[in-house]
């Protein structure tokens, strides 16, 4: 069919036009119903399918932690939940301010809080003050002027039906603040931090303020405009309200005919609760208010500890959006998380942390260790640390005190790389004794200086037993001595002749020592004397002449078998796995001899108590383990398993270093450690310390361990020991040998053991 061409002119045919018009739209709108209803029908189902069912989070019960008690044989809650309130107020809907202040002070005022806040005012006060006149002007206030400043407080709160500060911006760039700081806007401030605004400062209408803040904050000028209107409708007057308490303030709000207390209202809070406080709280670690694990237990088994959340669905009425009760309804249960229960015994980590505090304040130390190990089962019995903290207010590590330095002592403050404001203060330069100073600039001006009340902040929280690696020292000299007899380079008896000190790293072409020689500490190293007498007394030139004998492929090997350089595998997510480094790079005898006496290599205290475990448990290395068992919402049960990691040293060898060991406990530089009624094994270690590159010497400057185990002939438990930097003595034989010799009698006693010493 041909068709005629249309000529210029001629009239247009509308009625052709608009039918090919309808029929293209047709032709869409089939296309897109199709689309719609077919391609994408799942999709719309389950928007359609939210519209029609409210949808509700049912939370997960996150899983509890235990600790054993060994006398009782019952698990202990170390780590458990609780729900309590908190008492909000909306300021803009409080009709009677007064009357509310005046019903809610006496139920939530608690006189013992409120005397210590006024105790630490005086304290500051104290410390500020500049003249005799001042510190005169000082007084605590009575227990009436108290509650009387709590009442107006609490007035003042309810009162306040616009927030007297906006936080605009705490993530903005530096370009986006000094942008913001040109505008001059007054009631607008740009801190170091943050971008500021004083509602009821504003000079330009909040319209005006919104327009020129948008852009900059990225926000629309109408949201901005209602931010700074600063309504304040949410103001919590008091959190972790107890049960008691929230039942007093409920009934009011009940018999409040008049709605007076519409307005208050109570919300219940989930809380991580820790019944023994402090109790391992290393081990244990803390969780944050958004239920997030940090450190330890609670951070490694975050995930399992959770849970997961559960859903509930019920069907709304199309009308008003409510549930109907009768609908169909859907529910996805929570799945509560998993119990755990540690290796740990109650009692045992108890009197261990008591004795270990005592101890670190006796000795002045900055810190002090102490672990106790199953050997037969590489289980952790306790594992304490001081100082620690509190995982119910695991935020108080951060708490300081003022402190008054003189003039000279401002001047001599050393800044902290990368962290303006804050520097070292030396107690004792040489000995490297010095502590975390913050300044801040109070509102008139003046400028203080704060410190950490528990001297070391955010440090408490660290398990340094699986993260903190060090020099051991002399403690590793069982192991290089254990290696040389495992290989029969030496019996306990191999003599020779030791002059007291070891040239080392000669050099062919000046004809001298390019290391300094290596030498002994105690005089009784010199002289014809066997291996039992080097280890009891501690002699670096004779554990040198034993690692020559060995050489270095095979000294690392041992190394590498007692599992050293590698983490253990115990269960937490920081383990350091220490520094050993291979053979192939000890390019000096230096390099090479030093380790066999604990220098130039870092462990960690759970590899070292782990490698002695080897000695006491016949050879057999056994993986460490604080978790005993894990328990499933479902009630499965995954038991934890004794496991032999490898067969270290044999059997013999075991039994003649264990011998050795009790000779240095009894005759040898452990001797302070020596019990009356029963043997140990034990070995000390004094580490140096190193400032710039060079070892420091003196009290203050070491690190000072021990370890061993007992019974000899059966040992039940392996004990390890340290202090960092003890200020009486720089030796472990006067400081850290006194609490081993402490804990290992109780531990006799405790677990029952015969005495075995006549």
């Amino acid at each position: 069919m041909a068709y005629k061409r249309r000529k210029s002119g001629e009239p247009v045919d509308k009625l052709l036009v608009l039918k090919g018009v309808v029929t293209f739209i047709g032709v869409l709108i089939i296309f897109r119903l199709f689309y719609l209803q077919v391609v994408r029908h799942d999709y719309y189902q389950q928007i359609a399918a939210k519209e029609h069912y409210g949808e509700t989070e049912l939370p997960a019960r996150r899983g509890e932690i235990f600790v054993k008690d060994y006398s009782s044989n019952e698990p202990v809650r170390v780590a458990t939940n609780v729900t309590l309130d908190t008492l909000f107020v909306d300021p803009t809907i409080i009709t009677n301010p007064k009357l509310v202040a005046d019903r809610l002070a006496p139920i939530i005022y608690d006189v013992e809080e409120a005397r210590k806040e006024d105790q630490q005012r005086v304290e500051t006060e104290h410390k500020r003050a500049k003249t005799e006149e001042d510190v005169k002007k000082i007084k605590s206030l009575t227990d009436e002027e108290l509650y009387k400043k709590f009442s107006e407080d609490l007035l003042n709160d309810i009162s306040q039906k616009v927030r007297s500060t906006i936080i605009l911006s705490n993530d903005a760039s530096p370009e986006v603040m000094e942008k913001v700081k040109n505008l001059g806007l007054v009631g607008i401030e740009v801190t170091e931090k943050n971008i500021l605004a004083y509602p009821d400062k504003l000079t330009n209408s909040k319209g005006f303020v919104a327009a020129q803040l948008a852009t900059y904050l990225e926000m629309s000028p109408s949201r901005l405009e209602q931010i700074l209107e600063g309504k304040n409708r949410y103001v919590i007057l008091k959190k972790k309200i107890k049960p008691e308490i929230s039942a007093q303030i409920q009934k009011l709000i009940e018999e409040d005919k008049d709605k007076n207390f519409f307005g208050i209202g109570l919300k219940e809070e989930y809380y991580r609760y820790y019944p023994e406080a402090s109790l391992a709280a290393n081990v244990l670690g803390f969780v944050t208010p958004d239920g997030i694990g940090n450190y330890g237990i609670e951070s490694k088994y975050n995930t399992q500890l959770q849970g997961k959340k559960g859903i509930f669905q019920g069907e709304k009425d199309g009308l008003y959006g409510r549930q109907i009760t009768v609908g169909d309804s859907v529910i996805k249960p929570a799945v509560d998380g998993d119990n755990i229960v540690l290796t740990i015994d109650r009692s045992m980590q108890m009197v261990i942390e008591k004795k270990l505090a005592k101890a670190v304040e006796d000795y002045r130390a900055d810190s002090g260790q102490v672990v106790v190990m199953d050997p037969n089962t590489g289980y952790i019995l306790a594992m304490a640390h001081y100082p620690s903290f509190d995982p119910n207010n695991f935020s108080a590590v951060t708490n300081t005190d003022e402190v008054n330095f003189t003039a000279d002592e401002i001047k001599n403050l050393t800044p902290i790389e990368g962290e303006d404001g804050n520097f070292w203060f030396y107690r004792n330069v040489p000995a490297h004794d010095r502590y975390k100073v913050m300044s801040e600039i109070i509102e008139n001006g003046q400028k203080i200086y704060k410190r950490y009340k528990n001297w070391i902040g955010l440090e408490a929280y660290q398990n340094k037993i699986v993260s903190a690696p060090y020099e051991p020292g002399s403690v590793f000299k069982a192991i290089t001595m254990a290696s040389a007899i495992d290989d029969k380079d030496v019996t306990a008896d191999t003599a020779f002749n030791d002059p007291g000190f070891l040239n080392i790293d000669f050099n062919v072409i000046t004809g001298k020592h390019d290391s300094e020689p290596i030498e002994n500490v105690s005089a009784k190293c010199t002289g014809y004397v066997n291996m039992t007498h080097v280890l009891s007394n501690s002699c670096n030139t004779g554990l040198s002449w034993i690692a020559k004998r060995m050489g270095k492929t095979l000294f690392y090997s041992y190394i590498i078998r007692f599992g050293f350089n590698e983490r253990t595998g115990i269960e937490f997510d920081n383990e350091h796995p220490g520094n050993v480094a291979h053979y192939n790079n000890w390019h000096s005898e230096s390099d090479f001899l030093t380790k066999s006496f604990g220098q130039g290599l870092t462990v960690t205290p759970l590899q070292m108590v782990t490698a002695y475990a080897a000695i006491a448990n016949g050879g057999k290395l056994m993986q460490p383990h604080i978790v005993d068992k894990i328990i499933q919402d479902n009630g499965k049960v995954i038991q934890t398993e004794p496991m032999v990691v490898q067969q270290v040293i044999s059997e013999q060898t075991a039994h003649t270093i264990t011998a050795m060991l009790v000779n240095a406990v009894e005759n040898g530089v452990a001797r302070n450690a020596a019990l009356p009624n029963y043997y140990l094994a034990g070995k000390t270690g004094t580490s140096q310390t190193y400032l710039r590159g060079k070892a420091m010497t003196g009290a203050g400057t070491t690190l000072a361990s021990i370890a061993g185990f007992g019974p000899i002939d059966n040992p039940k438990f392996v004990l390890y020991v340290k202090f960092d930097r003890p200020r009486t003595s720089e030796w472990a034989d006067a400081t850290a040998v006194y609490l081993y010799r402490d804990i290992a009698a109780y531990l006799y006693e405790y677990m029952g053991i015969p005495p075995d010493k006549k």
